[in-house]
């Protein structure tokens, strides 16, 4: 009677490389290192496919490929991330960001800034951050200041172009405000203008009416003077 083969290690090793990957051990690991854990996690997935379709390997090849999966995972030999450039590059840009200096850009380029720096952030705070992907964002920090530079004549004009529009675009609001005030006013005169028409028309005396001589005269009948 053939023994049962027992696959929960080796699932549970298959398994944990979700976890694994997003350790520094792995994603800062040299590409052998790397390469030996992920040809091995291959054959154990492999191994557990066969099983789910009806084909077991023996007991003893099932064990030696977990080992491989254990001993190439003990091999990773990624160090922690050095965040230290990036941080100095956030702080940098922290400050910048707080200045007058930035105030005084385009407000695209603001916006771009504000982005640009939120998202490497992000990086720096993230526990999967790799080494190369800290060194790529603190050099682009560093990159966005020296553009800056460069280009400061040039949003500098911009920027002045911008505050004027914005000045004259408040001119003709005031204006149209002040525009609407003074129609309010003509409407609210006029409608008290009226009003107070209608009051003193209601103050005026009735006439009275000329009763039977009224209605002869109406019918054409005038009595004679004597």
């Amino acid at each position: 009677m053939n023994e049962k083969v027992v696959f929960d290690q080796l699932s549970k090793d298959v398994a944990d490389q979700v976890r694994v990957r997003q350790t520094y051990k792995y994603f800062n690991g040299t590409d052998r290192s790397k390469g030996l854990y992920d040809e091995a996690i291959r054959m154990g997935e492999d191994v557990l496919q066969e099983h789910k379709e009806g084909y077991n390997e023996p007991q003893a090849m099932v064990d030696l490929v977990d080992q491989a999966i254990y001993n190439s995972q003990k091999a990773l030999n990624g160090q922690q991330t050095d965040k230290h450039s990036l941080k100095m590059q956030l702080s940098r840009a922290g400050q910048f960001l707080r200045s007058q200096e930035f105030t005084g850009l385009p407000i695209k380029t603001q916006q771009y800034w504000e982005r640009e720096i939120a998202a490497a952030h992000n990086i720096e705070v993230a526990s999967n951050t790799d080494q190369a992907l800290a060194n790529k964002t603190a050099i682009k920090v560093a990159t966005m200041f020296d553009t800056m530079e460069q280009m400061r004549p040039q949003l500098m004009k911009e920027a002045a172009q911008q505050r004027a529009a914005r000045a004259k675009k408040a001119m003709a609001a005031r204006k149209e405000a002040e525009k609407e005030r003074q129609k309010r006013e003509a409407i609210l005169a006029k409608q008290k203008a009226l009003a107070e028409k209608a009051a003193k028309e209601e103050k005026k005396p009735k006439k009275k009416s000329g009763g039977h001589r009224g209605f002869w005269s109406f019918l054409g009948f005038h009595k004679k003077k004597k």
